[in-house]
């Protein structure tokens, strides 16, 4: 609804989903209350596309470009920590926690922060935005209480992103046109997602790593004792 046909359902808690049998497995989602409802602007619409992306990828330059048509300028850097629990300059996986060096960087940047900061931050915001912000963190509050990985909703966030961000061209081609257009929307996703994995690969691999590091030296510290003690045994 949201990054495709620009409609953002202000209030979506629990209370307001119907989950709704069509038979052989199959349902409906049903969406009521609509009081608190926006209907995006399409230049904003296109703009928040190309920052999932950019959020998903962390690319830097992109989310500061960003941040200044939205009109954020130099706040823009708290975006992926706001929508991805990352910073940006991090080294985590997507979905992954933050490392405690990450933590501590956060806290003290956070603390430089005063009011004012707060203040101009969100006043700075475009209206639309505000809309949004409300409906995520009601969606990662249903998303928490289901037991969902943080990554499913950043996965799909990302692949409404990049077909939302041909939504217009799709629209204004010709059938032929958008089959290639659809297969190069395919492939844009699928080549983000394998990023992405190999980057949780990644940070696996260097978890393994200084696990096994201290588990070695762990062991070492072990035999040194025991060898120790029974030297002075014999001594």
């Amino acid at each position: 609804m949201i990054f495709i046909h620009g409609f953002v359902h202000g209030d979506p808690h629990p209370g307001n989903i119907l989950v709704s049998p069509r038979g052989q497995g199959r349902f409906s989602l049903v969406l009521l209350d609509h009081g608190i409802y926006k209907e995006l602007d399409p230049k904003f619409r296109l703009d928040y596309c190309k920052l999932w992306k950019a959020l998903i990828s962390l690319d830097v330059q992109k989310i500061l470009e960003l941040g200044e048509q939205f009109g954020v300028g130099k706040y823009a850097k708290y975006f992926p920590l706001i929508f991805t629990g990352r910073t940006i300059d991090s080294k985590s996986a997507l979905g992954t926690q933050i490392s405690g060096e990450e933590k501590t960087r956060i806290k003290q940047d956070l603390n430089s922060l005063g009011m004012d900061d707060i203040s101009s931050f969100m006043e700075s915001l475009p209206p639309d935005f505000l809309v949004i912000l409300r409906t995520d963190g009601l969606l990662r509050s249903i998303l928490g209480n289901l037991g969902a990985p943080r990554h499913v909703r950043l996965l799909a966030y990302a692949k409404c992103a990049i077909y939302g961000h041909e939504e217009q061209s799709r629209l204004e081609s010709g059938a032929i046109n958008r089959i290639t257009l659809q297969i190069k929307t395919s492939i844009s996703y699928l080549h983000l997602r394998i990023l992405i994995e190999l980057a949780r690969l990644l940070v696996q691999f260097n978890d393994y790593k200084h696990k096994a590091k201290d588990k070695l030296s762990w062991m070492l510290q072990k035999i040194s004792r025991e060898v120790l003690g029974w030297y002075k045994a014999l001594m």
